[in-house]
């Protein structure tokens, strides 16, 4: 088993969401923490494709990301500033870099089988509609029928694929002997704080950790191990000297590794 560099992006604004579409384009939301002005990106995660890079709508703040579904991705506004719920529909087309249609009424619920189900907020109730994912066009209207509408999202839900991804878990000792053992032998002489996050593709364990450099700082590392060859296979600092516990920092989409680095970096290893 060997680990090679696939590709790295960096920006000058601090990462915010990372999200993968069913044909591998790999979508970076990124903010200004300064101006607080929000950017997107888009690469091919297998091509290593420039799409498009730091792209704004014409809601520059208060903007955010629903889903993607088939490379169209569905933007939301917020109401206020202080504000958690969420309003409108935008659909955003990856190929064209355009906006393919904006719902001002309604408010993203789910999407499932080629529909966008979307809600209108009443005075105690929620209307539900279903429009379809291209048009925007209306297809049904549900009304206040929770029943329905909850019975078709626990259906998309449960019918969601996640077998193509690997998330990091949270170590305990005397769960594996070899896992122990790796994993001991890198953090026993230091001052861990937090937990160590873990996983396993394969025979590699990969994990990361914090471990105080001192008072008040800390840095964070990951360690990838073959559990074959007891051997390391790659070790990256994420953190240098931060003075929060960062965590998933790393996970798997198929055979990549990303590493989360210092807020603005992304770093992909193809593990083979």
């Amino acid at each position: 088993m060997k680990i090679t560099k696939h590709f790295s992006l960096k920006s000058q604004k601090q990462i915010w969401r990372i999200i993968i579409s069913d044909t591998d384009k790999l979508i970076f939301e990124t903010r200004d923490t300064n101006t607080k002005e929000t950017f997107y990106c888009c690469h091919n995660v297998t091509t290593q494709e420039n799409i498009f890079s730091d792209i704004q709508l014409d809601e520059k703040y208060y903007l955010g990301i629903e889903a993607v579904y088939k490379d169209i991705i569905f933007f939301h506004k917020f109401p206020k500033p202080d504000l958690p719920g969420h309003k409108q529909i935008i659909a955003f087309d990856i190929a064209s870099q355009k906006i393919l249609w904006t719902n001002v009424d309604l408010s993203f619920f789910f999407i499932d089988d080629n529909l966008v189900y979307g809600f209108q907020q009443g005075f105690e109730e929620r209307y539900f509609f279903a429009l379809d994912y291209l048009s925007g066009e209306l297809v049904k209207e549900f009304g206040d029928d929770y029943k329905t509408i909850n019975a078709l999202r626990n259906k998309a839900e449960n019918e969601k694929d996640w077998s193509n991804y690997l998330y990091p878990q949270i170590f305990k000792h005397g769960s594996n002997e070899k896992i122990d053992h790796a994993i001991n032998s890198q953090i026993n002489k230091l001052d861990i704080a937090g937990n160590v996050e873990y996983n396993v593709y394969n025979y590699l364990l990969l994990f990361n950790f914090h471990s105080k450099v001192f008072e008040g700082n800390m840095a964070n590392k990951f360690i990838a191990f073959d559990l074959k060859t007891d051997k390391i296979l790659l070790t990256e600092v994420l953190n240098a000297n931060t003075t929060a516990l960062f965590t998933d920092s790393f996970f798997v989409y198929k055979n990549l590794l990303f590493l989360l680095r210092e807020k603005n970096e992304v770093l992909i290893y193809k593990i083979e």
